[in-house]
């Protein structure tokens, strides 16, 4: 298995998968250190959920989850106070064998974990066909600002995995429910996760509209 030595970034809410862009400001000073040596270097950043209870020793080693997502920066602009406006490309899960390096961000030597039962993106894949009629019956039912309702980018997919955890991004789960996707390497499985999980967004919209409809005020619920 492929191992590279990357930067983390450790945050309790940012959760992002291959393939994907996250924006990101970064104002801490070790963390600028951080993006000034991956601008330098080339050095990915590795993105981990901290575990609970972190906040004691935030600004030291807290304990993180052991697999996250690793991306490149794809641009960045210094501010003139030192911060960075940041877009990290996502480009593979992977896991923490050990923490290395002295520098006054966290460095990990990590396992690029590959991706399992996947195939190439093809259009008229059952799986693929089913996937994206739930997603548009989902985009339907929601109002034109939400920000669920997103238009599809797929030129950049190469497989059924890459258009699954596209989905999963844009769905804004709670954090421990994409980190549950992020720390399963099986396409698959992830692709029957997030059609769960849209199924049950379409269940709760539809029965919000419906108790609105018969005057309940579906905000208090």
């Amino acid at each position: 298995m492929e191992t590279k030595r990357i930067s983390l970034f450790p945050l309790p809410a940012s959760v992002f998968y291959p393939k994907t862009v996250l924006p990101l400001h970064i104002f801490e000073p070790r963390y600028r250190d951080m993006v000034a040596h991956s601008i330098e270097s080339g050095q990915w950043i590795g993105m981990v959920l901290l575990e609970p209870g972190y906040e004691k020793e935030y600004f030291g080693g807290p304990a993180i989850k052991p697999i996250g997502c690793a991306g490149n920066l794809e641009k960045w602009d210094r501010l003139e106070d030192g911060k960075y406006n940041i877009l990290l490309r996502g480009q593979s899960r992977f896991r923490v064998v050990r923490e290395v390096g002295d520098r006054p961000f966290r460095e990990a030597e990590v396992e690029l974990l590959p991706a399992i039962n996947d195939r190439p993106y093809a259009e008229n894949d059952p799986e693929m066909v089913r996937l994206m009629n739930t997603y548009q019956q989902f985009t339907e039912l929601l109002p034109d600002t939400n920000p669920q309702i997103a238009e599809l980018e797929l030129s950049g997919s190469d497989t059924l995995g890459e258009v699954v955890d596209l989905l999963a991004y844009l769905l804004e789960l709670p954090p421990h429910q994409q980190q549950q996707l992020v720390e399963e390497p099986d396409a698959l499985k992830r692709h029957q996760t997030v059609m769960s999980h849209l199924q049950l967004k379409i269940a709760i919209v539809q029965q919000s509209k419906t108790l609105a409809k018969s005057g309940h005020d579906v905000r208090m619920n």
